[in-house]
């Protein structure tokens, strides 16, 4: 992945852009304020400006992960807006730490007055939210407009770096290198994570980057950084990293131009000629990067990065190595088969999402996120995933929409379960290839295709949820939304037993209700042939038996549209 990534970056800056030497960074906010000293160092007043692009090459903007001087090198960087006199403590360390490397920086004098002049302009000159950035101007110059504070700023800013003699990792030059810092936040030195040098005496064994490749991995880290994608809100953001495998034959196909633009959706879809068809879902954003890639040959490979931020620290939840177009066009091809085969509006990513959320809904913590990106990992690589535990994720779905339902009168247990059952079918068809016909035009075909129900004893139960949902559909209509028949169906942890005994019961409170009609027996006596043909006992676990229940439930509307041709009997 750091080698795709400083591949790109070579690619992306052409490698003219840099030079080897310390530079700053572009920078954009809201609103500038301006400190203004005179020769002297006393403060005369402060300003302010919104044509902050106008001076931005004034400023000497360079973003350090250093939280003792507000991240910054420099005497520019973003206001601290609740607690300014944080932010006079910062610019002070910063002057103190610039004089250290040339005596001639300007002194700043009495920062207790900067601070109550600063809190005053703020009182009076509200941002309300917006984005502020601090800079100073001394005699009328800005910080980069100051010869001593650039040399300083340069010089203090390498020596941080820590350069020693040594082998670059990335080029593999012999010439000064540093592990000390890294524009990586996810590398540490003290601690085990997903880059580690695990030696800071050694820092230079652990990632040594010459200062050239330092700049080409920051800034194709920042480009990357500045276009994160979204899969779904239940996962963090993504990089995708792009990474040409065969150069030949991307410069034959105009490949590298594609590489070179892989960020810019527009221009994807006018070179691949799909501006005027219909754009396919995967993931919960509207445009989806995913329908575009799929288009591509397999010149190029991805390198999927979820990513989540605390602060200054960047955490790698999760990294899927080595993904072709051919295998992302493969889990669009596993969508439209849900989608066809149950009839279903759209699937994506966030119908499978909200199944590994929380395990308890009123919990603080995502505590199922890690499971959600195993997942994800073995979808995106084709990698069997335990029936048992999906099973377990999704009746666990379903059971919250029962308790919801129950307490708080929500109506979704229905749909809870039949995105239960078009993710089990999307899981199936994407970690083992598994995408058999299913046939929904008649309830004989679908029980004996349904990759679910492979036991007599699933199919009965499936076509017992089914009836159940008729039931409680009756009595919402009947009793003004109430379903007393809902309570008697366990939070989903009946048995064997129980399913027989609410067979019974559901029979009785149909014909008490006028709904078992011709089609209802039809279904009633199926169910009761599959459980004459069934095992002695049930070779079902308990969350089998309830999950399969569920997402008969959640068929009934499929089912009867299909028989009637019609959503109403």
């Amino acid at each position: 992945m750091i080698e795709a990534l400083y591949e790109f970056g070579k690619t992306f800056l052409k490698d003219n852009n840099i030079t080897g030497e310390v530079s700053p960074e572009k920078v954009s906010a809201d609103l500038l304020l301006i400190l203004n000293f005179d020769r002297s160092g006393n403060l005369l007043n402060i300003s302010s400006t919104r044509n902050i692009g106008e001076i931005t090459n004034k400023l000497l903007y360079k973003k350090v992960r250093a939280s003792r001087r507000c991240n910054a090198c420099t005497p520019t960087f973003f206001l601290n807006v609740n607690e300014p006199s944080k932010s006079v403590k910062c610019l002070k360390a910063i002057f103190n730490w610039l004089k250290r490397y040339n005596s001639e920086v300007p002194e700043i004098k009495d920062f207790q007055k900067v601070t109550l002049s600063l809190k005053e302009y703020i009182h009076n000159f509200p941002p309300k939210g917006e984005k502020v950035l601090l800079t100073v101007r001394i005699d009328g110059k800005f910080p980069a407009e100051i010869p001593e504070i650039v040399e300083a700023f340069r010089k203090g800013y390498l020596e941080e770096l820590g350069f020693v003699s040594g082998i670059c990792s990335l080029c593999g030059k012999k010439t000064k290198v540093s592990g000390e810092k890294s524009p990586l936040a996810f590398y540490t030195l003290d601690k085990i994570g997903y880059l580690s040098g695990f030696s800071i005496k050694h820092h230079y064994r652990g990632f040594p980057l010459c200062f050239k490749c330092f700049q080409i991995l920051e800034r194709a880290k920042g480009e990357v950084d500045k276009h994160k994608f979204s899969l779904t809100k239940f996962a963090p953001k993504y990089w995708l990293i792009p990474e040409l495998i065969l150069s030949k034959t991307a410069e034959e196909g105009g490949i590298e131009e594609i590489y070179e633009n892989i960020y810019d959706l527009e221009y994807l879809k006018h070179h691949l000629n799909l501006t005027e068809r219909e754009l396919q879902r995967l993931s919960d954003t509207d445009e989806d990067i995913l329908d575009l890639l799929k288009e591509l040959k397999d010149v190029l490979t991805f390198h999927f990065v979820f990513i989540e931020k605390r602060n200054s620290q960047e955490l790698i939840k999760l990294h899927i190595q080595d993904v072709y177009p051919s295998r992302i066009k493969e889990l669009f091809e596993a969508k439209s088969y849900v989608e066809k085969s149950l009839e279903f509006e759209e699937f994506t990513f966030k119908t499978l999402g909200q199944f590994f959320w929380k395990w308890d809904k009123n919990s603080k913590n995502r505590d199922l996120e890690k499971h959600f990106l195993e997942l994800l990992d073995r979808t995106f690589r084709k990698v069997p995933y335990s029936e048992t535990l999906l099973i377990r994720f999704l009746l666990n779905g379903i059971r919250q929409a029962y308790r919801e339902e129950i307490e708080e009168g929500k109506n979704r247990l229905s749909y809870k379960s039949l995105d239960a059952l078009a993710s089990y079918l999307f899981v199936k068809a994407t970690t083992e290839g598994k995408m058999s016909e299913i046939g929904i035009d008649d309830v004989k075909s679908l029980t004996e295709t349904l990759p679910l129900l492979k036991l007599p004893e699933a199919k009965g139960l499936f076509l017992l949820g089914v009836l159940t949902q008729k039931l409680l559909d009756k009595q919402a209509k009947s009793r003004n939304g109430n379903k007393p028949f809902l309570k008697k169906l366990s939070d989903f942890k009946l048995n064997e037993r129980g399913f027989k005994k609410l067979m019974t019961e559901l029979r009785s409170k149909m014909e008490a209700y006028k709904i078992f009609g011709k089609f209802e027996r039809e279904l009633f006596d199926l169910a009761s042939e599959y459980f004459v043909q069934s095992n002695n006992p049930w070779k079902l676990s308990l969350e089998e038996m309830n999950f399969i229940f569920a997402v008969g439930m959640g068929m009934k509307g499929k089912i009867y549209e299909k028989r009637f041709h019609n959503k109403e009997d």
